[in-house]
């Protein structure tokens, strides 16, 4: 089977090994299966070339990486480039399935799989939600995206309800896979590295851990804000922020204007190793996403027994159940985060049964990447009707 994709993401979000790993993943179950898989994407940070025998082809096209406004006013070319670099791969493979990851890329797949006759499949990672900036600019791309039909809309349950959406387009439910993203259960077992921990704290200090691309959609200002009044109830804490971004330069900014830079670690991304480390050394975990916390480093933080302290926002809620497996935070109670992450702290068995229960909610409940995996590969090769050979 021959699969072509469309992207405006990159295999990793923050450089090979870092970051979001539900790009990768999936699209290496289909080599692993023996399939043919080619990675068309425009990202800055795609390089072109073979990578785990994915063959990818990066398409220099305006305002990449840019502000989604500016991509609508350029889309005219973006689309253009696309269709001439997709038709360059289908003169010599005819695709069975072409995929759109994101709904940007949608219309290119959409005409190329009808001219070639083959499978499409919509790939959405989240959907926003009405209320922020970003999905009211980019509602023109999403209503295009639901509007040209698709075989099947693989689209990941991230707490942004993109199966609602899809939905309320008048796509039929049985075309809609509406997946949870895996985790590695083995990380369960991992045990604290006692050289990272002295490391990075020093006095035995409480260590607080953030882990996330730097976007001002991830809240991560919220949880630098809230030091000041955390350090005056309790000097013995470090923070420790993983990840990197555009926003990396003005969080930091932050600090030095609040002065708490003393208390706060940039790591810059980690490779998933690094960062299950650093989850195994932490006490408390926090997430205050702007749009959801049902992403990977929550159920990372969770399968490690670290306590999760959360922003309920999006359907974060049917994950975490306040003081049970976790912590809640309303919108109107985010002036009380740091007497929160304190209570935490300083409560040693409450802190403990929580992350208990959280590690066990993810091995109860949650896939493991190998069987998302699977489900996806399954399902398109059901789509397609054909596997390796036939």
């Amino acid at each position: 089977m021959n699969i072509l994709n469309f992207s405006s993401l990159p295999l990793w979000d923050l450089g090979k090994g870092k970051g979001r790993v539900s790009t990768i993943l999936p699209i290496k179950g289909f080599v692993d299966r023996g399939h043919k898989v080619h990675y068309i994407s425009d990202s800055i940070m795609q390089e072109s070339g073979i990578f785990n025998d994915i063959s990818v082809n990066r398409i220099k096209t305006p305002f990449a990486g840019k502000r989604i406004y500016l991509r609508i006013i350029a889309y005219p070319i973006i689309l253009i480039q696309f269709l001439y670099a997709g038709f360059k791969y289908c003169r010599k493979y005819k695709p069975d399935v072409v995929y759109a990851h994101g709904y940007d890329t949608a219309l290119p797949a959409f005409l190329l799989a009808k001219i070639y006759k083959a499978r499409y499949v919509l790939r959405l990672y989240g959907v926003g939600t009405k209320m922020s900036v970003r999905f009211k600019v980019s509602y023109l791309f999403l209503f295009m995206a639901f509007k040209l039909r698709a075989d099947a809309y693989i689209l990941t349950n991230d707490g942004t309800g993109g199966d609602k959406v899809a939905l309320s387009y008048g796509i039929s439910p049985m075309k809609i896979h509406f997946f949870k993203n895996g985790i590695e259960k083995e990380w369960a077992q991992s045990v604290v590295n006692i050289d990272l921990k002295r490391q990075i704290a020093s006095n035995n200090e409480k260590i607080l851990l953030s882990v996330s691309r730097l976007s001002n959609s991830k809240g991560i200002d919220f949880i630098i804000k809230a030091l000041p009044q955390l350090v005056n109830l309790n000097k013995n804490v470090k923070l420790v922020i993983v990840g990197g971004g555009n926003e990396e330069r003005y969080l930091k900014k932050i600090c030095q204007d609040l002065e708490i830079s003393e208390y706060v670690i940039f790591t810059g991304a980690l490779l998933r190793d690094e960062i299950r480390e650093y989850m195994n050394i932490a006490d408390v975990f926090i997430s205050m996403n702007l749009l959801s916390s049902m992403s990977n480093p929550v159920f990372e933080a969770m399968i490690c027994g670290t306590a999760v302290v959360a922003l309920n926002r999006g359907t974060t809620s049917e994950l975490i159940k306040n003081g049970e497996n976790g912590i809640l935070i309303e919108d109107d109670r985010l002036g009380e985060l740091p007497q929160i992450i304190n209570n935490l702290l300083e409560n040693n068995e409450e802190r403990k049964r929580i992350a208990k229960n959280g590690q066990r909610t993810i091995l109860e409940q949650w896939p493991s990447w190998e069987e998302r995996v699977r489900d996806e590969v399954d399902l398109v090769e059901k789509l397609a009707g054909n596997k390796v050979g036939v």
